[in-house]
């Protein structure tokens, strides 16, 4: 059969029940495993049974109760011979355990791990385990050590160590020269600058807005008349910044920016300017007395013919 030789009849005699007859006359009595050589049926029982790890790598501390595990173990991890190749891409792995929950996870999609609080199912264990931390434990276990924030997941500390701390701004403008340090602010810029969608409907009429912002500044001002802009210099308060801005400039600090194009009059707001062209330069007089027919062109005309002539 083979060009195998022995010294007694017995030993011929197992190694032809075992390599050629491949009789398994050594059975388990812990399973229902059964062996040709009483050899194999020992390291069978020691590595499975009594897990007892005689096998030690020269490399590490780890032992391990089978030669195959030491073997792969030491491809795997010190080796990194990485012999598990995916069919389906370029992908290889040391081990055909993390092949199989890449074909499964990557191509074929398949969600095996699922959550027990809710109906989210993942493709990775690891992904079920941050899912459970981040969402219904709320475990915040990614500490800033910059200040003292904390995240449920990685990838929420880094964007915010990027874009809080270090100011980096990988975000930028397809559209333009802007550059932004979270994705959502890009997206924000994109929405309400280039493509001008005003997806904040007001509930109370028919306004709508490109940003959140707005939306509020607006129900606050117009609807709520919330006047939270409080003056410094005086008691006065205004239901948007810009109203303020107008105030200080105009009454405290007495700029007049606004510069009339036929004198050199100039006024602190554009409405007082608009007054003044129409009444001094085009003498427009859009105030009628409702008794006669003068008119006049400003209000505070009218108000005195009024008192004048018909009281």
């Amino acid at each position: 059969m083979c060009s195998s030789s022995f010294t007694s009849s017995e030993d011929l005699k197992t190694h032809i029940e075992g390599p050629h007859k491949k009789k398994k006359k050594f059975p388990c009595s812990y399973c229902s495993s059964s062996f040709t050589q009483s050899g194999s049926l020992k390291i069978h029982i020691d590595g499975v049974h009594k897990k007892i790890k005689k096998f030690h790598c020269s490399y590490c501390s780890r032992s391990f109760s089978l030669s195959g595990s030491l073997k792969l173990h030491i491809e795997g991890v010190h080796k990194k011979i990485k012999k598990f190749q995916c069919s389906d891409c370029p992908s290889s792995f040391t081990f055909s355990g993390n092949l199989k929950k890449h074909i499964e996870g990557v191509h074929e999609k398949i969600k095996k791990y699922k959550c027990n609080y809710c109906s989210s199912s993942f493709t990775r264990s690891g992904n079920l385990k941050t899912h459970i931390e981040s969402v219904h434990e709320k475990i915040k276990k990614y500490q800033c050590t910059h200040c003292s924030r904390s995240f449920t997941r990685s990838g929420h500390l880094k964007t915010h160590i990027e874009g809080v701390h270090e100011k980096i701004k990988k975000y930028s403008c397809s559209k333009c020269s802007s550059s932004f340090t979270q994705s959502g602010g890009l997206k924000t810029h994109i929405e309400s600058v280039h493509e001008k969608i005003k997806k904040f409907q007001c509930s109370h009429c028919s306004s709508s807005f490109t940003n959140s912002g707005n939306l509020k500044t607006h129900i606050e001002g117009v609807h709520e008349k919330i006047k939270k802009y409080q003056c410094s210099y005086c008691s006065s308060y205004f239901t948007q910044s810009g109203g303020l801005k107008t105030h200080i400039k105009s009454v405290h600090e007495k700029i007049k920016k606004f510069k009339c194009s036929d004198c050199s009059s100039s006024f602190s707001q554009k409405a007082h300017l608009k007054i003044h062209i129409e009444t001094v330069h085009e003498k427009i007089k859009k105030f009628q007395c409702g008794s006669c027919f003068s008119t006049f062109a400003q209000l505070g005309g009218l108000q005195l013919h009024h008192k004048t002539h018909h009281k």
